[in-house]
């Protein structure tokens, strides 16, 4: 019964790995400040236990063959092989689960397939990460992958001390066979295993402690690798594409806010610009002095949501007017962004020059072919900086930026249309000058971050006040998405998306400075709100739902991995597409609009697809 032992042997090795993984998981998310006790500890490892052993047999099913094939041959290469292959996979393992730790403490999720495409951009992953963080992790993965290695050599040092008859071979082999498909199913139900089986709490964040990485991964990259739109596809062709055109078949009544038929266009991106860091809509108080003054002195809208969760779908939003899609970018499609709607492009037609700024690299997840494709004339990004310059750890900081597309505009024609992205609010952080906040934990240092950007803004707005084009300038803030801090956000939570948007400048009508807009929507909606307001068709932008439309449909639609929300101006809702319920409903006695918010999905893939 040798080759039996060795198998179940080898079956606890890995789920004692995954074990202690999962208990690291959770001791890391607890000093991150994560909802969780100490003694909630034991239920993530019994719900866990059966994805674990799903995932030991995938991991082990070519173990099995080698160890039989060794038995029967003999043959030293195969030892050579069973090693190779296994010490191959412990490293994988142990890199895929401290990346893990990361990933989730910034993104809320799982790691994923679209995690994995930004390794095309390996470079800039490792900007999110400080320095402490980045070598004491390659300590951490070094020191776990030699102790593991070891004790895995220990556990299997006689294995190969094994003669079997053919007949005891092709026995042990069958009976470890019908384990190890009992193994992969997770047990003896009758549908294989999937997330459910961790789902035990009304806590997100313990049901993804007790979900194994490794297995949600491999799952997550067969469903990608099928056809997306099949995926998600809930309804009739038919059925779904009647009730996303209701969304936006509204009569037409629009608020004309702009004495200008033909104003200067300057949109102002803020990275990770949470409205809980806006002291005028309820957030934390004194880190944007200046956009609460904008909030103030020009036309704000209060309930506007950034589809995305990453900047690369914010570009697509703000200046394409697409939604953001789950597991994938669009940005990473040239082919598909080509055949995007353009917002810069309709203003050159208008005679409009048009121009984008960024202190960072613009080869990150495509954007300079996303850029190109939309036709900028002047395209701005680190490599245009002075050296000095680029202190931030992604590249200029915000004054600098600032500063640069000022210097332009002074010597641009009118109109023009131009875009500043800021980016010294993102991870790791890092500013040139000192904080009010303290730099103690991640809350304050994203505070003091925030702080910098609006500082920076300031000092932008101060100097071009001086500009002659200043009087015939609208500019649209906005930010490109939210953040779970500094208020220990639940990655599912709809306030994780709520950002701040202002028109301001003085070609906003005086009777609609220090006024609100309260419909829902999204920054995906800022295209057709623009083309409206000059005047202009916007019909190429049939995602895009005009957001001083009075007769409009209030929504926003929330992308996430595992999961859709959905606002509207009455009700709140998330709903798990796998487990097929409410990960939560406010208010809790309101009717869940399910069927607009899955047929709109369907619809976006189904173009997304398509493109």
């Amino acid at each position: 019964m040798r080759l039996i032992t060795n198998f179940l042997k080898l079956t606890i090795y890995w789920l004692l790995f995954f074990s202690i993984f999962r208990i690291i998981f959770f001791l890391f998310l607890q000093f991150n400040s994560a909802n969780i006790q100490l003694n909630e500890l034991p239920l993530t490892l019994l719900y866990g236990i059966r994805l674990d052993i799903s995932a030991t047999a995938y991991i082990s099913a070519l173990s099995l063959i080698l160890l039989l094939l060794y038995v029967v041959t003999a043959n030293n290469f195969i030892k050579k092989l069973f090693f190779t292959y296994n010490g191959i996979i412990l490293f994988i393992l142990i890199l895929l689960h401290d990346s893990n730790l990361f990933l989730y403490r910034s993104w809320g999720v799982l790691i994923n397939y679209r995690a994995l495409t930004f390794l095309a951009d390996w470079r800039q992953m490792f900007l999110s990460i400080n320095n402490f963080e980045l070598f004491g992790g390659i300590i951490f993965i070094t020191l776990l992958f030699l102790l593991a290695w070891f004790l895995f050599r220990k556990i299997t040092k006689h294995f190969f001390d094994i003669k079997l008859s053919i007949i005891q071979s092709l026995f042990q082999f069958t009976v470890t066979g019908i384990l190890l498909v009992i193994m992969f199913r997770g047990g003896l139900q009758m549908l294989p295993v999937n997330e459910s089986a961790a789902a035990f709490s009304e806590n997100i964040t313990l049901n993804h402690i007790a979900t194994n990485p490794a297995w949600h991964l491999g799952h997550n990259l067969n469903q990608t690798k099928s056809e997306n739109a099949a995926f998600y596809k809930f309804y009739s062709n038919e059925f779904a594409e009647e009730n996303v055109k209701k969304l936006f078949q509204t009569p037409v009544d629009i608020i004309p806010v702009l004495n200008n038929k033909r104003p200067n266009i300057v949109i102002i991106m803020l990275e990770s610009f949470t409205a809980d860091v806006v002291g005028a809509m309820g957030g934390e108080a004194g880190v944007s002095p200046t956009i609460d003054s904008l909030i103030h002195n020009g036309l704000s809208f209060r309930n506007i949501y950034s589809s995305g969760a990453r900047t690369d779908q914010a570009f697509v939003a703000v200046l394409s007017g697409f939604p953001a899609q789950p597991n994938q970018s669009i940005m990473r499609f040239p082919d598909k962004t080509a055949k995007l709607p353009s917002l810069p492009a309709e203003l050159r037609k208008q005679g409009y020059s048009t121009s984008f700024y960024y202190g960072g690299d613009l080869d990150f997840s495509n954007l300079n072919t996303y850029l190109v494709n939309l036709g900028f004339e002047q395209i701005t990004g680190k490599k245009k900086f002075k050296q000095k310059q680029l202190s931030a750890k992604w590249g200029a900081h915000d004054e600098f930026v600032f500063e640069k597309n000022l210097n332009d505009l002074n010597q641009t024609k009118e109109p023009f249309f131009s875009v500043v992205m800021t980016l010294s609010s993102h991870e790791p952080y890092d500013i040139p000058m000192k904080s009010p906040f303290g730099n103690e934990n991640p809350n304050e240092l994203f505070k003091g971050s925030a702080w910098y950007a609006d500082h920076s803004l300031r000092n932008y707005l101060t100097m071009a006040k001086r500009e002659p084009w200043f009087k015939n300038t609208l500019f649209v803030v906005v930010a490109d998405h939210g953040n779970k801090i500094p208020r220990d956000r639940s990655y599912y939570s709809h306030y994780i998306r709520h950002i701040p948007m202002v028109m301001a400048g003085n070609v906003v009508k005086n009777i609609y400075k220090n006024k609100n807009v309260y419909s829902t929507g999204s920054h995906h909606d800022i295209p057709a709100t623009l083309m409206h307001q000059l005047g202009l068709n916007a019909g190429m932008f049939n995602w895009s739902n005009d957001l001083l439309n009075r007769k409009r449909h209030g929504f926003a639609y929330l992308c996430m991995d595992d999961a859709e929300g959905w606002i509207t101006d009455s009700c709140t809702f998330v709903y798990d597409l796998s487990n097929k319920k409410f990960i939560y409903k406010r208010p809790y006695y309101a009717i869940a609009d399910t069927i607009s918010a899955k047929s709109y999905l369907q619809k976006l893939y189904s173009t997304f697809s398509n493109l």
